[in-house]
């Protein structure tokens, strides 16, 4: 084959092969340029199931014009005697081999490859395809870090289920869905557990799934039998692992609605350690170009993040949180005293509780209990208590009126009297404390005189939640209001944009006067504790949204990747309708309308049109980001409108 001509195709070398087809590098004679040939195995040939195959092929990858999907430039038609599809020449590496290279990728590597990839198949998923094989041997990352899906030989296009695959295994046995392995009707959720089962691989090393043959290793997919990743790569990014463990639940409606939301999740599962998507030096093709100086200087920039981090986790007292980012650091830095100590003291044993305060806990929660349910009936029937009302006092704040509580101990009784109170305000969202007016007995320690305060003197008592019981004579406290959280913003790109939270503008973040800058370290954006919206935009840009659960006192940090929005190129109507174009390697097929996203200055359009016009190159027009253009601008070679 090398040497021989295909149409007017040369090919050069072979570059692979696999079960199906040969891929060659070849050139086109006219115009030059390289490209990769696939050809059809020849004794495959002869089967009209494979032909149909690369049919299928060459029309759905034809309609996926996608930064992140590998473009189809020509093809060689069902019934030719050499049955071969044309592609862009992506010059990298695939996932495998890189996997192969270095063992396993870091997490955050390994989440910016799986966001590409997602992005690409919900490209796909919205023109009705699916994939169905995504596997790392069809994921390319080229030399500038682009990331590129490659072979949709056993794509589905959703509208054409007719078609009939005479019950053969289609696909890699390790990266199917549940659904794959069960026969069951697919949709875009097959390739989001296929994307999780990539990115386990990536990050540990390992298929998710294994087994000694197909049979074994499909029965372990549909079980879910597989390890998990941070017993495999401690070292990982428990956010990121998050995402993994979402991928790959077998149910589907329990994964990511879209490939798009799974994407959303990646990039978001960065903030963790404060990376963005765009980091100047932790990014795909630093790794790409040498994956041992950026492993060292992720890590070099994990070790203190982790640690800042996990401090910040604590103090708001999310410990779990915390434990996690400790751990990794652990798993990177073994020696890292500081972490090691805080630990250590996590872990030692709290002071231990008098008898009498042993004894009394489970009185008290089951007084709460008592208090809510039944306390409050009883105390109205006596006639010490009004009826309680039926309306709420506020639309937020449900309370209860008054209660009473009665609690007898098996051990013996001691009374502690708890008189009515004033109702007490508590946090936006929390019922009141019920107020209690009867006598109350609690239990006492055998061996030890009835636990009773002095006269006159209160016995204070805490419920379950931090909620303060007052005894006699003494009023309830009001509780202090809840600290709000803070929001910092960091714009990487964009030079201004707004910021909004629940809907409502609250400032801008940078543009205008300094000292109207919101977001900032020093004028942090308060946000009332709950789950909040938050948005970030201009006009140029598509606007950044994410809800985040705001915690009492939390510093948020986010760094909102503010895409450009994209350009629409309208083709001038006096270019014949049979003419093609392509721009940055991207094949546009009798396409009049099309978008792109930052075109760079100085990028060339390429027509293709029948005699006279023939071939021609232009400037692509530059506008503002979600302004539309035509291109061309004038045509110097067309002297009558088509």
């Amino acid at each position: 084959m090398i040497g021989s001509v295909l149409d007017k195709y040369e090919v050069l070398q072979k570059l692979g092969e696999g079960a199906t087809a040969t891929v060659y590098r070849g050139r086109h004679l006219t115009i030059g340029r390289d490209v990769a040939i696939k050809v059809l195995h020849p004794h495959l040939s002869a089967s009209s199931r494979y032909r149909e195959r690369f049919n299928r092929e060459a029309r759905a990858v034809g309609r996926l014009a996608h930064q992140n999907i590998v473009s189809i430039l020509d093809y060689s038609g069902q019934n030719a005697e050499e049955c071969y599809i044309v592609t862009e020449l992506v010059d990298g590496v695939t996932l495998l081999e890189l996997i192969q290279q270095r063992g396993r990728l870091p997490s955050e590597i390994a989440a910016l490859v799986g966001a590409d990839l997602a992005s690409a198949l919900a490209f796909a998923h919205r023109e009705g395809i699916i994939h169905r094989d995504i596997k790392p041997e069809n994921v390319m990352i080229r030399r500038d870090g682009r990331v590129k899906l490659m072979d949709f030989g056993i794509a589905r296009v959703l509208d054409e289920s007719s078609i009939t695959l005479d019950g053969s295994l289609l696909g890699s046995p390790a990266y199917m869905s549940p659904q794959q392995a069960l026969d069951e009707p697919l949709d875009g959720r097959t390739d989001i557990f296929s994307l999780g089962t990539v990115m386990f691989h990536a990050v540990t090393g390992h298929v998710p799934f294994s087994g000694s043959n197909a049979s074994v290793i499909l029965r372990n997919i549909i079980e879910a039998n597989r390890p998990e990743v941070l017993e495999l790569a401690p070292q990982a990014s428990p956010a990121i692992t998050a995402v993994i463990d979402r991928l790959l639940q077998p149910r589907a409606e329990d994964r990511y609605a879209t490939a798009d939301d799974a994407s959303a999740a990646l990039i978001a599962s960065l903030d963790e350690v404060r990376l963005s998507a765009n980091h100047p030096t932790i990014n795909l093709r630093a790794y790409v170009v040498d994956a041992v100086a950026c492993e060292e200087h992720l890590a070099a920039i994990l070790r203190p993040t982790l640690l800042e981090v996990g401090k910040e986790r604590l103090t708001r007292g999310d410990t779990l949180g915390a434990l996690q980012l400790f751990n990794r650091l652990l798993a990177i830095d073994e020696d890292n005293a500081e972490v090691i100590a805080l630990i250590q003291s996590l872990h030692q044993s709290p002071p231990a509780m008098p008898r009498r305060m042993r004894a009394i806990i489970p009185a008290l929660a089951l007084l709460f209990l008592a208090a809510l349910v039944g306390g409050g009936w009883w105390a109205w029937s006596r006639g010490e208590l009004p009826p309680p009302k039926a309306h709420l006092a506020s639309k937020d704040k449900p309370t209860v009126e008054s209660a009473a509580v009665s609690l007898v101990s098996p051990v013996g009784p001691a009374v502690v009297a708890l008189p009515p109170v004033a109702p007490a305000s508590n946090a936006v969202g929390a019922a009141t404390m019920p107020e209690p007016a009867a006598p109350v007995e609690a239990p006492q320690d055998p061996g030890d005189t009835p636990i009773r305060p002095p006269a006159g003197a209160p016995l204070p008592m805490r419920l379950p939640g931090g909620i303060r019981v007052p005894t006699q004579g003494v009023a309830a406290p009001a509780p202090a209001a809840l600290k709000p959280a803070q929001l910092v913003l960091t714009l990487t790109e964009a030079t201004f944009a707004d910021v909004w939270v629940d809907g409502q503008k609250v400032g801008a973040r940078a543009g205008g006067p300094i000292d109207t800058w919101v977001g900032t370290e020093d004028n942090p954006v308060e946000l009332v504790p709950g789950k909040r919206i938050i948005e970030v935009g201009n006009k140029y840009a598509e606007t950044w949204r994410e809800e985040v659960q705001a915690s009492e006192g939390e510093i948020i940090r986010r760094t909102p990747v503010l895409r450009r929005k994209k350009v629409t190129y309208n083709v001038n109507p006096r270019i014949p309708i049979a003419c093609t174009l392509t721009v940055d390697g991207v094949y546009y097929d009798r396409s009049r309308t099309l978008e792109l996203r930052d075109p760079n200055p100085g990028t060339r359009a390429a027509f293709e049109c029948p005699a006279p016009l023939g071939k021609f190159e232009v400037d692509l027009p530059m506008s503002e980001p979600g302004g539309t253009a035509m291109l061309p601008t004038h045509m110097p070679n067309l002297a009558e409108d088509p």
